[in-house]
């Protein structure tokens, strides 16, 4: 089982994504067998899910972590969900939508140290209200780039490219080197994009399906 761990903050547009990934990976898993390709892990603040409404109604199976931030109070509660996930279903992926409060390196660090599973960070930021996040809570902002693996710039759709290029700037400014791709999760991405985004993470059998 590989882990993903979905981070982002409030209205960067995670939901849209994960849609998008999920399919993905259970488009090419569903192929590999009878086991369950996909199983998500929902962390939401408060005591009713949304998303995962219209996660289920594409399919997929979810789970709902409740009251609290995966990262924090609820870490025991984290390292449960994962146990039983595993057990009941064991999944290929499983992938967690981190709450916009979360801070994504923690929750990997909670699955990594109990379980020893592979886990990698994508991060998604809202390009067009980068520069407001980043005055009015810098620290949340630079707790959410910190060990991710790579990020998604999303709304390009409403910046120019000069915005977009002070955007990637101030985010390696935080995380130096770390992948950049611009994208608008209101269109569909390719399975090369996802392939070339997942590339460590996906086993030798995506180049057999690609030839």
């Amino acid at each position: 089982m590989k882990v993903i761990v979905l981070g982002g903050f409030l209205g960067s547009g995670k939901t849209s994504v994960l849609l998008q990934l999920a399919k993905f990976l259970v488009d090419r898993f569903m192929k590999a067998g009878d086991t369950t390709p996909v199983v998500i892990v929902e962390n939401e603040i408060g005591g009713s899910g949304v998303d995962n409404l219209l996660l289920e109604n594409q399919g997929l199976t979810v789970k709902n972590l409740f009251a609290g931030c995966a990262c924090c109070t609820s870490s025991a509660q984290l390292e449960d969900t994962v146990l039983l996930l595993k057990k009941e279903f064991d999944p290929e992926w499983l992938i967690i939508e981190a709450t916009g409060l979360a801070y994504p390196d923690k929750i990997k660090q909670t699955v990594e140290e109990a379980f020893g599973l592979e886990t990698e960070i994508i991060t998604i930021v809202d390009a067009k209200r980068w520069f407001r996040l980043i005055a009015a809570m810098e620290p949340f902002v630079s707790g959410q780039l910190e060990n991710a693996s790579s990020v998604l710039i999303n709304k390009i759709d409403c910046i120019d490219e000069n915005c977009l290029n002070l955007v990637t700037a101030s985010i390696r400014s935080y995380n130096s080197g770390i992948p950049c791709y611009p994208i608008s999760a209101i269109t569909k991405f390719t399975d090369d994009f996802w392939g070339k985004l997942l590339g460590n993470l996906l086993t030798d059998d995506y180049n057999e399906l690609k030839g």
